[in-house]
């Protein structure tokens, strides 16, 4: 069968022109910008996804949505508990879902099939099987569940076939800006933050602030700190935006971020130190990495109250004030201890197949905003005592093909999104995480389509020489949609 690709409803000379991509995603930020000073979150949100809808119908492209998407996502985590704001709104994010299918429908293309997929089945088999023989019917076809168990299972490979076809040089570099650009965004959302509360924070002798958005935002920031060492190679001047998202990091005061944070900041430096980096780079990254050791030790007080960890400090030396303040930062009334005896209770219960995620015997311990689910907060419990013995295997299929395929590349882009995934995943294992369809289930997902090798379907159109190629003919990227995940886990 003959694979055709139809061309974007705009002249493709406009639609697959560098530099008005590149204007159209500079315009986005400054919109995101301003939405997160004004404190319209709302309106803005409706705006972007408008933009969405609009560019699904004009454009072959995938990838031309997922900057306005990753945008919104990051000035929504504010929007905590906004089931009930966003509910009034069905019927336009139901138009916006039909210009999605329009999209698939009208710019199909043949896909590929590659090693990622098959993980993303074994998943689908997992989420839909999960708690069967225990959970009841009423819990299973709750409304919510379907949405987890439908988003999580069988979405993600029918987004693998969407996506793959178009997941070539220039959906990469599209995608990794939009990383980027929702790393530069949390750190705006955060200033504007402080900003508006210096005065108490001021009064508060300057410890650091916990806000509901802490996490995810910090998830953000973990995910796109690898891009900030990839841009510094084509721009200079960028080479201090990793630490500007470390900092950002920090000052989320999320104790996940603030501990995996650490640990992914210093290894990252350590790697491009080595990484095809250049002799001034490689001077930058190692003497920020020793300044890092340095600065911790000799202001290891100061982080102690800054995170606001009640720990007694006289007489301590500062091995002594490192496990303390791990002690502080993990053990604080941590309802994830209990979360994880329930979880391995849960598993017992049901060994072959947990409990189901819309299990719901788990609300003593948390209960979750409306439109979420009762989590385990933790990746790995998450997966026993939801999925059991099916989910361990399914999942743990998933992760070996996603190392094996991170560790087989070589080149920049796809080493940067190894890493970009490398950044959820830590974050992942003390919140929902990849548990949250939108965004991050997604992010993870169109990750791997892009590491992937992009080779043509057989019996389809070779594709054409970019050299010998005019506008009109040239293929583009994609990206997935994304939509908005506005519960943020406990801290």
């Amino acid at each position: 069968m003959e694979n055709t690709r139809r061309g974007p409803l705009i002249p493709a000379s406009v639609m697959h022109n560098k530099i008005v991509n590149n204007a159209f995603d500079g315009v986005l930020l400054l919109a995101a910008f301003f939405v997160v000073a004004r404190q319209q979150e709302v309106i803005g949100a409706l705006v972007f996804l408008g933009v969405v809808g609009v560019m699904l119908i004009v454009s072959d492209r995938l990838s031309d949505v997922w900057v306005p998407l990753i945008l919104m996502t990051v000035f929504l985590t504010r929007c905590y508990d906004s089931y009930d704001t966003f509910i009034r709104f069905a019927p336009y994010i139901g138009a916006v879902i039909g210009a999605v299918v329009f999209h698939i429908i009208y710019y199909w293309e043949k896909p590929t099939v590659g090693p990622s997929f098959y993980g993303l089945c074994a998943v689908a088999v997992a989420v839909t099987f999960g708690g069967a023989f225990y959970i009841s019917a009423a819990d299973y076809f709750r409304p919510i569940m379907l949405y987890y168990v439908g988003c999580l299972g069988v979405l993600m490979p029918l987004l693998y076939l969407v996506a793959k076809p178009k997941a070539d040089g220039a959906a990469r570099e599209r995608f990794l800006r939009g990383l980027f650009f929702a790393g530069c965004l949390a750190v705006f959302v955060v200033a504007a933050l402080y900003i508006r509360e210096w005065e108490f924070f001021k009064i508060t002798s300057y410890k650091a602030r916990w806000f509901q958005s802490s996490n995810n935002l910090a998830t953000f920031l973990m995910i796109a700190m690898p891009t900030g060492f990839y841009y510094s190679r084509k721009c200079r001047w960028l080479i201090a935006s990793p630490a500007l998202m470390y900092l950002t990091i920090v000052f989320c005061n999320s104790r996940g971020g603030i501990v995996l944070g650490t640990v992914e900041f210093f290894a990252l430096l350590i790697f491009f130190c080595f990484y095809r980096s250049d002799p001034f780079s490689r001077v930058v990254f190692a003497s920020c990495a020793l300044a890092m050791v340095v600065l911790f030790f000799v202001f290891l007080p100061r982080l102690v109250v800054f995170c606001k960890v009640e720990i007694p400090m006289d007489g301590l030396t500062r091995f002594d004030l490192i496990r303390a303040l791990f002690r502080g930062l993990t053990d604080q009334s941590e309802p994830r201890i209990n979360l994880l005896s329930r979880a391995l209770a849960d598993f017992r219960s049901n060994p072959l197949f947990g409990t189901g995620l819309g299990y719901r015997g788990n609300s003593d311990i948390y209960n979750p905003v409306r439109g979420a689910m009762n989590w385990y907060h933790m990746w790995g419990p998450q997966i026993l005592g939801s999925m059991g013995v099916l989910g361990v295997l399914c999942y743990g299929y998933q992760l070996y093909g996603r190392i094996r395929l991170a560790f087989s590349q070589r080149e920049l882009t796809e080493v940067t999104l190894s890493l970009c995934y490398l950044g959820l995943f830590m974050m992942s294992q003390v919140n929902p995480g990849e548990f949250c369809p939108f965004p991050y289930a997604i992010t993870a997902t169109l990750i791997f389509i892009l590491i992937e090798p992009n080779e043509p379907a057989k019996g389809a159109d070779p594709a054409p020489d970019p050299a010998q190629s005019t506008p009109e003919t040239q293929s583009d990227p994609p990206q997935s949609a994304v939509e908005t995940e506005v519960d943020d886990s406990q801290r």
